[in-house]
């Protein structure tokens, strides 16, 4: 009998499916919801989620990082994997830059003032390239008073540690209501200011459960799960 049922717990681990996402910081949020319902309709699909800043990604990747897909905050990153991995980019989503303030109401025009923004890298991560703009926009020397984080979701801890505003995901939106800040301690930046955040992704393996979780990143399941976190 023992044997038996050590026969049926093994087959059980055998036809179960790992499956390693990496996924860029900004949808940390909705990415769990996502993974949830996906394991819904695929629940003997093991998922290691690792998030980051999309530029690291991209270079583990092209190093040999044994990655199944790959969501990144914007194009680039994606589509730059497409000789190596034989696999097309598309795009899953559209990214919106906020400005937090945890202790006063967020206001572009303050940040002349501000002794400390925080600004995810821009070199590796899409948002901080995007909050650059908007401050080159803006036209002041921002460059004595911005400190730069590895990645955007380091930058929220940032900005809650040490800095006056920090430009951060608005999919970060939810999560901040829920601590307790208000409305006014948040303001979506106006899209006109920086160049639209179309988040790709691509499938990096030849593992089926990777192409299964693109197709259902691509949904109106999952896509109903984004705009609920603030994506367009």
């Amino acid at each position: 009998m023992k044997k038996i049922l050590l026969s049926v717990v093994f087959c059980a681990f055998a036809l179960a499916q790992e499956l390693s996402v990496a996924a860029a910081a900004n949808i940390s949020y909705p990415l769990e919801d996502i993974k949830n319902a996906f394991l819904k309709h695929y629940p003997d699909v093991k998922i290691q989620v690792n998030t980051g800043s999309s530029g690291t990604f991209n270079s583990q990747i092209k190093n040999g990082a044994k990655f199944d897909i790959f969501l990144s905050a914007n194009s680039d990153f994606a589509k730059d994997l497409e000789e190596l991995t034989k696999n097309k980019a598309s795009i899953y989503t559209q990214g919106l830059l906020m400005l937090f303030a945890p202790n006063k109401k967020a206001s572009l025009n303050d940040l002349k003032n501000a002794k400390c923004i925080a600004v995810a890298n821009p070199k590796s991560a899409p948002y901080g390239a995007a909050a650059i703009e908007v401050l080159k926009k803006l036209n002041f020397d921002y460059t004595k008073s911005v400190i730069y984080a590895s990645s955007i979701a380091n930058t929220l801890s940032q900005t809650l540690s040490a800095c006056e505003y920090g430009f951060i995901a608005a999919s970060s939106k939810k999560q901040l209501l829920k601590m307790g800040y208000k409305d006014e301690n948040m303001l979506i930046v106006d899209e006109k200011l920086y160049t639209p955040i179309l988040q790709s992704m691509i499938v990096i393996s030849d593992n089926k459960s990777a192409k299964d979780f693109y197709d259902f990143i691509l949904s109106k399941e999952a896509k109903a799960i984004f705009k609920e976190y603030g994506y367009k």
